[in-house]
């Protein structure tokens, strides 16, 4: 395999999980995890590949300077979502890592090296005047995905007010 120029654990950001129901999976994150502030984006929109998109009810969370994102598909093309979940019962089950990648250019570069290195790329969109995302499938090899996302100065400036949670010593 080539050699890439950024390493997919650079700049790491966030752990994802996905969950049947977001607010279960909240309601324990709070109470097993210490996890007790969030912001909610229900009912999201996102794009998942050019010119298809899904639902997704969000809940974002920082502990320290890791984020945690919480996804519950609801419709849509939001198979790569929905299919690490049971059909049946409450699940919460880890989805993927994200790096978030400093500039645009570097975000392009990423993008065409997995690409030309045949890293399956299953989402691929963009939230304008947000941010750029795509994800990496490195399930046979790391056991989950890959965000990498590139956010805009608006996109940086909406993250800081997702709630940040302490870190007991």
């Amino acid at each position: 395999m080539k050699t890439l120029s950024l390493s997919p654990f650079s700049g790491f950001l966030q752990i994802a999980y996905v969950t049947t129901d977001v607010d279960e999976a909240i309601d324990r994150f709070r109470t097993q995890q210490n996890v007790p502030m969030w912001a909610r984006l229900p009912g999201i929109e996102i794009e998942s590949i050019v010119g298809r998109r899904c639902k997704l009810n969000i809940a974002l969370a920082f502990v320290g300077s890791i984020q945690l994102e919480l996804i519950e598909p609801l419709s849509g093309d939001d198979r790569v979502y929905r299919d690490a979940l049971p059909q049946d019962g409450f699940a919460i089950r880890h989805h993927h890592i994200a790096q978030l990648i400093e500039s645009e250019a570097a975000f392009d570069t990423q993008r065409e090296e997995m690409a030309a290195a045949g890293v399956p790329i299953v989402v691929d969109g963009q939230a304008p005047g947000s941010a750029r995302y795509f994800y990496t499938d490195h399930r046979a090899t790391l056991g989950h995905y890959v965000e990498h996302i590139w956010y805009t100065p608006a996109g940086l400036a909406a993250m800081e007010q997702v709630p940040r949670n302490g870190v007991v010593q």
